[in-house]
């Protein structure tokens, strides 16, 4: 299974030697694990 959030659309470090954890948006990801938890619970 591929999960995606078009990354590539929404960070320009994505794949990038600047792509690194301060670069990341974690509060963001943070939301997408939760949605993720919540949805796969609900399969």
């Amino acid at each position: 299974m591929m999960l995606t959030d078009t990354a590539f659309m929404r960070n320009p470090h994505y794949h990038q030697p600047s792509d690194r954890i301060d670069t990341l948006d974690l509060d963001f990801l943070t939301g997408v694990c939760r949605g993720l938890i919540t949805g796969i619970q609900t399969l």
